[in-house]
């Protein structure tokens, strides 16, 4: 009879086996602790009489090496991955055209060279000019906004969800991480004849994206009749504020 342990003590199998078994067990792996570490795997080796179940780390988030410490067992690492805070930070501009990759600091010198047309305004409360909103297709608008020592995106894009009807969204992305987007508030708002039209909420972070804003209508969201009420000669202005929490 044959009792596998693990150093804590745990039982984890009973066998009835005879001393001829032993080869045989030693080349048995990847056998699991069931109980006592349920986020490391182990592999038994036997003894003279008593197997003793040696573990080992699961392995890490493949953004390991950009700092991230977690261990993961496999089944979770691409949910996770797909959100790790230490994963490279893509081009946050609208649209499939620019490919590039890189830290978080790089993002706003990509964004000077690569994306030169894009305006920066400074202030916690700024007007965003949309012109031409009256364009067919898809069109995006985009500006930044600099303020309490961090770079906002702002972001207009219209798109046509079947023929002849469209919608505009309109969001606020900081230049920064999810935990640093929690200490902002932004209001969006449309002005004109006795109309207002106002949007409140938290700015999403560029590794969240504006497509992510957009389908879970986390966003300030119009169609073409109620742009049509605010516009002035197809140009569409909507204050922008920035506030910390």
């Amino acid at each position: 009879m044959i009792w596998l342990e693990c150093p804590s003590g745990v039982l984890l199998v009973r066998m009835l086996c005879p001393a001829s078994c032993f080869p045989l067990l030693r080349d048995l792996s990847q056998l699991r602790c069931l109980l006592g570490w349920p986020r490391q795997r182990g592999v038994c080796v036997t003894g003279s009489s008593r197997p003793i179940c040696h573990t080992k780390p699961l392995p890490g988030s493949k953004y390991a090496s950009a700092g991230c410490l977690l261990s993961l067992h496999h089944s979770e690492k691409p949910d996770h991955e797909e959100v790790c805070e230490f994963r490279p930070y893509t081009c946050p501009c609208p649209g499939a055209s620019c490919k590039w990759q890189g830290s978080l600091e790089a993002v706003m010198p990509h964004l000077m060279h690569a994306h030169k047309s894009i305006t920066t305004l400074q202030g916690e409360d700024i007007v965003f000019l949309a012109t031409d909103i009256n364009l067919p297709g898809a069109v995006d608008w985009v500006m930044m906004q600099s303020c309490f020592g961090h770079h906002f995106m702002l972001v207009l894009e219209k798109q046509e969800k079947y023929e002849g009807h469209q919608q505009f969204f309109a969001i606020v992305l900081l230049i920064g991480t999810r935990k640093q987007a929690e200490n902002f508030a932004y209001r969006l708002e449309l002005n004109g004849n006795r109309r207002r039209l106002t949007w409140e909420a938290t700015p999403r972070s560029i590794h969240d994206g504006v497509a992510a804003a957009i389908m879970n209508s986390d966003c300030l969201v119009f169609d073409t009749s109620i742009a049509h009420l605010f516009a002035d000669n197809g140009n569409l202005g909507i204050n922008v504020t920035i506030s910390m929490c």
